[in-house]
């Protein structure tokens, strides 16, 4: 008997007490050694008939080449290099955020929510392997499906399909519309020094930050912390603002404001200090902090809007909801609807004062009104309430008392849009943020230009086209006939 039948039977052998022998005594072991014994046989019996069948110079050269070929694999596997040969640069990231991430001397993880096998993971996926590609040091990321691993998102609170999570140390920022410039501006404003200073005002009834129920703003708070802010609070009758205070938040005054906090606020305005002021609807106007708004040429009426779109959201009308904004940095991209309950409209002068510029930034439908008589029922008078679309919210560049230096003021007509009831509802919150970041001059947030195949079409003259016809219909199947021709006729004469 030859020595390779002699093997597959001793293979066979093996296979049969395996499956008889581990089956009866129920015993995992004797199944396992088994199988083992018989995989062996197999594999050296296909081996010896290989070796047998192609002599074993031709075996020892085959495995060689194949030797090579995997090692060859392996390599270009481990340490490969992508090259984008697009025109556009479709499929590589921008020069700032290379620098950027070239410049990372901390760790920075993304976390990425998505279902396996969407397309969203995959488009997830080719992005962040951008980025680690070009700082494998201190880049890494991770792709959560939250329908298989629920638990592992605990940590991160609200979150949805699609949503990326930055972490870097503490510090946490969430994105809900991922492009490479969202992606890279959190990485910044993340990694950026601490020092940034948000205060809030105090002693005007003003919402607070130490309040965790529905009605205080301590999430806006927290928020502010993980994006890398010193938060803290600050009463204008105690004092000026710091000089090392960058932005002044007034949430939702319900009193006014002493002759003495507003040249307090006035001076740090000028001095090229900045300001948030949400100022709501109230019995009695704040008619100290309404002069101050009309020196920069902000008019307060102190009506409430009424918005009748609002009805086919699911929300009273008098829940003004906005999806309309002006291009500005503050709104720069920004795609989410924001609501405001029971807000009043922000207004500027068509003629600014000298030194100031600025831009209503949201507005409200068409279907809209600023009312003054709230008696049921609810319709707009001509002549007394101001027809829509109604601003709810602007932004003001001041000319400072220091050359080069101008204050930032934000006034919106609602501070109820960021209390704990409705910041993370829709954009709210994200408003907010972009408000705080435009206020302390994050200059270094970059902006990326979308980019998108542009087709490239080749015009050519009549005598380049008869060339080419001429190249491709007959000049080449010509060759190929003659070459064909000529090894027949050797092949006969030999």
């Amino acid at each position: 008997m030859k020595r390779s039948n002699l093997i597959v039977w001793i293979a066979i052998v093996a296979l049969l007490v395996a499956i008889n022998l581990g089956y009866l005594l129920g015993n995992n072991l004797v199944f396992t050694v088994g199988l083992a014994v018989a995989a062996l046989g197999f594999v050296a019996y296909a081996f010896i008939k290989i070796v047998d069948a192609m002599g074993i110079n031709l075996f020892i050269s085959v495995v060689l080449g194949l030797a090579i070929i995997g090692v060859a694999t392996y390599g270009l596997a481990k340490f490969h290099k992508r090259f984008d040969l697009t025109k556009e640069k479709v499929f590589s990231l921008a020069p700032q955020t290379v620098k950027v991430l070239k410049e990372l001397n901390t760790k920075v993880e993304v976390i990425g929510i998505a279902e396996e096998k969407s397309d969203t993971r995959r488009r997830m996926e080719e992005l962040f392997t951008l980025y680690r590609e070009a700082n494998p040091k201190f880049f890494y990321y991770r792709l959560i499906d939250p329908y298989k691993s629920p638990e592992a998102l605990s940590e991160f609170g609200r979150v949805s399909l699609g949503s990326v999570i930055v972490k870097v140390g503490k510090r946490k920022d969430r994105i809900d519309d991922l492009t490479e410039e969202n992606l890279t501006n959190s990485i910044i404003k993340l990694t950026s020094k601490g020092g940034k200073k948000v205060y809030f005002l105090k002693g005007h009834g003003e919402a607070s930050i130490e309040v965790f129920g529905k009605t205080g703003i301590s999430d806006a708070s927290a928020r502010l912390k993980d994006l890398g802010y010193d938060v803290g609070v600050i009463s204008l009758a105690e004092g000026p603002v710091p000089e090392d205070v960058r932005v002044v938040v007034i949430p939702g005054p319900k009193t006014d404001f002493l002759e003495v906090e507003i040249k307090r606020l006035d001076k740090f305005l000028r001095k090229g200090g900045s300001a948030i002021a949400m100022i709501d609807p109230t019995q009695k106007p704040l008619k100290n902090l309404y002069k101050l708004m009309r020196k920069y040429g902000i008019s307060l009426k102190n009506g409430i809007v009424v918005d009748m779109v609002s009805q086919i959201f699911g929300v009273n009308a008098l829940v003004p909801v906005v999806t309309n904004y002006k291009w500005h940095d503050i709104t720069r991209n920004f795609r989410l609807m924001t609501f405001y309950p029971v807000a009043q409209g922000v207004f500027l002068a068509d003629q600014l004062p000298e030194g100031v510029s600025g831009l209503e930034i949201a507005e409200t439908s068409t279907k809209s009104w600023e009312e003054f008589n709230l008696k049921p029922p609810l319709k707009f008078d001509p002549g007394v309430d101001i027809q829509g679309p109604i601003p709810l919210a602007v932004a003001l560049e001041i000319k400072g008392l220091e050359k080069d230096k101008k204050g930032r003021l934000v006034v919106f007509g609602d501070s109820d849009f960021i209390t704990n009831a409705y910041y993370d509802q829709q954009g709210n919150g994200n408003l907010f943020e972009n408000a705080v970041n435009w206020c302390s001059k994050q200059e270094n947030l970059i902006a990326i230009s979308p980019r998108s195949f542009k087709s490239s079409t080749l015009v050519l003259t009549g005598s380049q086209q008869r060339l080419i016809g001429f190249l491709s219909i007959i000049l080449l199947p010509e060759i190929f006939l003659i070459i064909g021709l000529w090894i027949w006729i050797r092949r006969r004469w030999q």
